[in-house]
Order: structure tokens, then sequence, then C-alpha cells
């Protein structure tokens, strides 16, 4: 309780931005929160595909259309995905990665639910998360993520989509600390990757 007031620390932002950490072998909130969870549930309506790298800023250009890969840039640039989660009994979370770990597993959690979204119109996959371990590639190591399908399920109560999100030219309030996007990442939730100080130490390549 801040009795006195102005004790708070202001500069926290809402714990929205979900990532792996190789080293840490954990998922994490705005990159310093630890995140336990056993089920994650996908919205694909949000899903974008594309490339993305980290060039002093990180950077990703989204395919016009999502699984259908656009030229990539040049070798700088990997396969990157985008997607809002949420966690079992948290909130919705934006997973966006370039990581190999990440998007290898992202692509496999996917196989396992979408040949059947028509037949479940209406509602969401659920994914289990069944842990992970640091493999060797190469001369380096990643990780392998467990993911399976879990069950289609009714949009949890949390996994609401930020306007901006959806909707580029939506207006955001400025307490939420974010502005609106640019070419689908807002400009703040970049400066707020960036803040998390991800790193590719889990792509051996």
């Amino acid at each position: 309780m801040d009795v006195l007031g102005g004790m708070s620390n202001t500069e926290d932002k809402p714990e929205i931005y979900l990532n792996f950490k190789h080293k840490e072998q954990r998922f994490l909130a705005n990159g310093k929160t630890p995140l336990n969870f056993e089920f994650l549930q996908l919205d694909p309506d949000t899903f974008k595909s594309g490339w993305g790298r980290y060039a002093n800023k990180y950077e990703y250009k989204w395919d016009a259309k999502f699984g259908a890969a656009e030229e990539r840039p040049d070798k700088s640039w990997r396969r990157a995905f985008s997607a809002w989660v949420m966690p079992h009994g948290g909130n919705a979370m934006l997973w966006q990665s370039f990581a190999f770990s990440e998007s290898t597993a992202f692509n496999k959690a996917l196989s396992g639910f979408w040949n059947q979204r028509e037949a479940n119109a209406g509602l969401l996959p659920v994914i289990k998360y069944a842990g992970c371990k640091s493999i060797q590639v190469g001369a380096g190591t990643t990780s392998e993520l467990n993911f399976s399908f879990a069950k289609w399920a009714e949009r949890f109560d949390g996994l609401a989509i930020p306007e901006w999100y959806v909707d580029p030219d939506a207006p955001v309030d400025d307490d939420d600390g974010f502005v609106s996007p640019n070419e689908g990442l807002a400009d703040k939730v970049a400066e707020m990757v960036a803040k998390t100080e991800l790193s590719d130490d889990d792509i051996p390549f």
C-alpha cells in the first residue's frame, strides 16, 4: 500500500509480452517475470507470419496473408510469427518472436489443430505446454518446447485483444503505454520488446 503517495514504480508496464528465454529455460512476462502455465489458448484471428530481425531495434515485416511467406528481405531476417494468447488463469499476452525455438514450437502447435478450424467455428484452440529441454544443433544449442493440442474451447475470460492490434487506426489511451502500431507492431510494444533484452542465444546459426 502506498499511503504516502508517489512511491510506486510508475515505470511498470502491463505484463502483456510473452517470450521464452533459452538460458533460463522458461517463459517470461515482459522478459523478466517468470510465468508458469500448462495450458495456453490461442486466437487464430490475430495470427501473423513474416520475417523478423534485430538491427539496433526489433523489426518485423508481416506477410499479406498468414502462412504465405513473402520474399525474405535478406539473410539477416528470420521467419517470425505474432499471436495473442492467454495462459490459463491469466490475461491476454502478445507472443511474438523470430527465435528459432519459439517459431518451431509455434509451427508445430498449429499443426495439431489447423485443419480442424472449420469444424470448430466459434471456438478457440487450447494447447498444452509440457516443458522444454536444451538440445544440441550443430555447433550450438537451442530449446525444444513441447506443445500439443488439447481441445477447442469457448474464449477464456480475459482473452481480450487490444483494438490497436486489430485496427492500426484505432485510438490508444495514453496511460496504457502504447501508441498506434507501425506495420502491425506498435512502436511502444517494439520499445518494450527491446527493453526485455531478448537475444538470439537460442538460434544456432
